[in-house]
């Protein structure tokens, strides 16, 4: 199993879960297709219509960043935590 946390505004589009657990997939893009198909609709809040990290978006793998390992391609193994963070803003 993959196990997935949610933060921030993303959690209201899990219907308030700040975690779940996947099935194994392949990569962060299958993270994203598979929670887009649990939670219609966050999978729109993570990526673009081009299904590329939005920029305001960090996702890591365990404790690496994801734009460090492949973006959307990173590898994602059986056993892993993906943290999908939205970035925080304002003044």
């Amino acid at each position: 199993m993959i196990r997935v946390r949610l933060s921030g505004q993303l959690k209201d589009w899990a219907g308030g879960l700040s975690r779940t657990d996947l099935d194994p997939c392949p990569d962060v893009l299958s993270v994203v297709r598979a929670l887009d198909a649990r939670f219609p609709g966050l999978g729109g809040r993570i990526v673009d219509d081009q299904e590329r990290i939005r920029p305001h978006v960090n996702i890591f793998v365990n404790s690496e960043n994801s734009k460090e390992l492949g973006k959307e391609r990173a590898k994602v193994g059986d056993g892993d935590t993906v943290h999908i963070l939205p970035a925080v803003s304002g003044g």
